[in-house]
């Protein structure tokens, strides 16, 4: 019984989700046909397909009826998936680290070149 349900479910689903429940409206095709056939008796199949699919329909005021046809409007359907990841332990290691110490060396202005010195232009030499 319950593969049965299942079954049933997933028949629902796919026909709701894909454009395969258009498949459900042939019927609405069927009498569409003979209701033109009776119209005009000349009709084939071929030319009621033709007419109404690919080509030209003609204003015989049956627009309404014709949008109930197969596939003449699909509706989209936005297919929605739930992703459950397996369960999986993971173990997180604490990372230790050491302190890096740097001593810079303390910069000294003796070190430093006198401007006046190694300028272009210097006071002159007594």
């Amino acid at each position: 019984m319950k593969k049965r349900a299942a079954y049933i479910l997933l028949l629902i689903f796919i026909l709701h989700h894909t454009a395969f429940d258009q498949l459900l409206k042939i019927p609405a095709l069927v009498l569409h046909y003979q209701e033109h056939h009776q119209r005009n008796s000349q009709l084939s199949v071929m030319d009621f397909l033709c007419m109404h699919y690919w080509g030209q329909d003609d204003d015989d005021g049956d627009h309404d009826r014709d949008m109930q046809l197969p596939y003449k409007t699909v509706d989209l359907h936005a297919l929605q998936l739930s992703f459950i990841p397996l369960a999986k332990a993971i173990a997180v290691k604490q990372q230790t680290f050491r302190e890096i110490r740097i001593d810079y060396p303390a910069l000294k202005d003796n070190y430093l070149p006198e401007p006046a010195l190694t300028s272009l232009f210097r006071p002159p030499k007594a």
